[in-house]
């Protein structure tokens, strides 16, 4: 059952947090002075992006500060799933601001989604005619340049070689 009195919606994107699972709130494993919070989510579209997005992002992000917290990810369903906020306060008066840590964590996977969904700029493709007149005019100036008078090079019987008289020569 969800306790639904704190329930926070985040709605501007592919999932939205509907509130905090009270009944899973349990003891923390290896630290039982902590506890383990869990919150269901609902996709209107998840896929291995939206984890991935959510592992990315939430490394390294502790829902209550002032505890070796962290968050995880559980996929129920297609469309629900839970995000659990690992060794947390005890303490119920904490646990709002660990459900604002998940919302914000929510909003930001969801704006990563969203922003690298976004079209990229089309590269300008030159026009097929812009191509043909450059295709046109290399075709042209290698027809000049096969026209066009070469400079002339010295015949190979009018550059001089030296031989040396100090080398044995051939045949010696």
């Amino acid at each position: 059952m969800l306790d639904r009195t704190n329930q926070v919606a985040v709605s501007e994107g592919f999932a939205e947090l509907s509130g905090m699972a009270s009944q899973l709130t349990t003891p923390s494993r290896h630290h039982r002075e902590l506890v383990d919070i869990w919150f269901e989510v609902q996709w209107s579209e998840h896929d291995a992006e939206w984890d991935e997005s959510f592992k990315r992002l939430s490394n390294g992000r502790r829902p209550d500060p002032d505890t070796p917290s962290f968050f995880g990810l559980f996929a129920l369903t297609a469309n629900s799933g839970l995000i659990v906020a690992r060794q947390v306060t005890a303490d119920p008066a904490a646990w709002k601001k660990v459900e604002m840590e998940a919302v914000e964590l929510i909003a930001l996977v969801n704006q990563d989604i969203a922003e690298r969904r976004l079209p990229t700029e089309p590269t300008p493709r030159p026009n097929r005619w812009t191509l043909r007149a450059r295709e046109a005019s290399a075709f042209v100036l290698s027809l000049l340049w096969l026209g066009a008078q070469k400079p002339r090079l010295d015949s190979v019987a009018e550059v001089p070689i030296r031989v040396s008289h100090g080398s044995p020569g051939p045949g010696r």
